[in-house]
């Protein structure tokens, strides 16, 4: 592999703002220029009757379960509200859907026990059952509001746990047609353009005709993360270029760049 493979190459990555940031350097290290399309924003706004539900029985739960790195964070920003002090977290343990996920638990000093091998809720779920006794265990599902209640349908029903779900963030579609990001790609167009979840795919079709590049503009291709976003794309009638295993910036990188090949 070349150096720079990536060199004269431009990249648009569509997550919220300020979340792309190990996945913009990943890629520039590759050689190619990055811009930012942020067609989804993230609102931290927990229910909060059900949020001073959960903080008054903090110290009853065995596992705490997060589904994305904006879970932990909205969690624990929220948390650190009521408490002053990570012991008022209890003796729970904690399972983490994807290395993201358990990446940001650990900026709170916190290991994970248990991440799943794949990256999907459903994995994280059957892990949990058979790696761990979770009979009459109350857990806790931290989570965002697009997440489907699969997963703690699945422990409540196949492992017999107590569950209790918090969604403690809201993913929303932005409007970008008339931002400086969205004349940028209509000039230039891109190489290749990311797609972190089906939602980016959805606010993106939403808002297609003022994202069209310009006649002799860069037409990109798209990369997926992930098979359910990979999925979203083809519904969408837009061609798969290819798809990162996970949402590292290392599978990203690679994938972006075995699509240019």
């Amino acid at each position: 592999m070349s150096k720079l493979p990536l060199r004269d190459r431009l990249v648009v990555l569509t997550r919220p703002e300020g979340r792309g940031a190990d996945w913009k350097t990943a890629l520039t290290d590759a050689g190619a220029a990055v811009s930012e399309l942020p067609l989804l924003e993230i609102k931290f706004e927990p229910d909060d009757t059900v949020l001073s539900e959960v903080l008054d029985a903090m110290g009853e739960y065995d596992w705490l379960v997060f589904t994305s790195a904006n879970g932990v964070r909205g969690f624990f920003d929220r948390f650190f509200e009521r408490f002053t002090d990570i012991r008022s977290v209890g003796g729970v343990r904690f399972a983490c859907l994807g290395p993201a996920t358990e990446k940001a638990l650990r900026q709170y000093h916190l290991d994970s026990d248990l991440t799943a091998t794949q990256n999907d809720a459903l994995s994280l779920g059957r892990e949990l059952m058979t790696k761990y006794d979770v009979e009459n265990q109350k857990i806790l599902v931290v989570t965002g509001n697009l997440n489907t209640p699969e997963l703690p349908r699945l422990l409540a029903d196949g492992a017999m746990a107590i569950v209790d779900v918090i969604k403690v963030y809201a993913t929303e579609e932005k409007s970008v047609a008339e931002s400086p990001e969205a004349a940028e790609f209509r000039r230039r167009g891109a190489d290749i353009i990311v797609f972190a979840s089906p939602s980016a795919v959805e606010s993106f079709l939403h808002q297609a005709a003022s994202l069209r590049p310009d006649a002799g503009a860069r037409q990109p291709k798209a990369v997926a993360i992930g098979a359910t976003t990979a999925d979203a794309l083809r519904k969408a009638g837009i061609p798969l270029a290819g798809t990162a295993s996970a949402p590292t910036a290392v599978a990203i990188r690679n994938a972006v760049i075995e699509a240019l090949t």
